[in-house]
């Protein structure tokens, strides 16, 4: 994924070394020299990439026989050095574990976008989540279609990205954060 994106900044770079050479020669003798130094220490730089880990859950508290029930959503997102650059916790009305799993995972790619993050490892608890976005799972739910969309895209606007299926015991902060949500909303 990451060398397709380092062709489409090499190309334009040509072009504008093709463009500013001319120029830098026509200036002064020492322009070109300038134009040279500053195309190569913009392509040795490039641009620092943030990369951060994002664990999500969604929780629905449902009645058997019923799949909807109070939701809550939580997500965590850390930096590789762990520290912790944003977390969601709050609740999402009446919905089904599914949609709040959804839900959870879209907020939490918004927030580390937000916060500037290029490359990202994502960790669901949800089977249902996993298997549609990694394992190649037919959506066969009308109403989760739009939901695997948004995700798909905001996943587009990422360097890299990985989306693996946890435990739950494994994803405990973020899912507390969801049950706490849901509290909040209930008390």
């Amino acid at each position: 994924m990451r060398a397709s994106r380092r062709a489409l900044v090499i190309v334009p770079a040509f072009l504008l070394v093709t463009l500013l050479v001319p120029i830098g020669v026509k200036l002064t003798p020492w322009g070109l020299g300038i134009v040279i130094f500053a195309l190569g220490l913009g392509l040795v730089l490039g641009e620092e990439s943030l990369s951060a880990t994002l664990h999500t859950a969604g929780v629905a508290h449902h009645k058997l026989g019923d799949p909807t029930g109070p939701a809550g959503v939580g997500a965590v997102l850390r930096s590789e050095s762990g520290e912790v650059l944003g977390e969601i916790g709050r609740s999402v009305g009446v919905s089904t574990n599914t949609v709040a799993d959804y839900t959870a995972l879209i907020e939490g790619l918004e927030m580390a976008l937000d916060n500037g993050v290029r490359d990202i490892d994502v960790y669901v608890d949800s089977p249902v989540v996993a298997g549609h976005l990694s394992e190649g799972y037919m959506v066969r739910a009308d109403h989760l279609r739009p939901l695997v969309e948004e995700v798909r895209q905001l996943l587009d606007q990422f360097s890299t990205w990985s989306l693996t299926r946890v435990p739950r015991k494994l994803n405990l902060e973020s899912d507390m954060l969801a049950n706490q949500g849901i509290e909040r909303a209930i008390a």
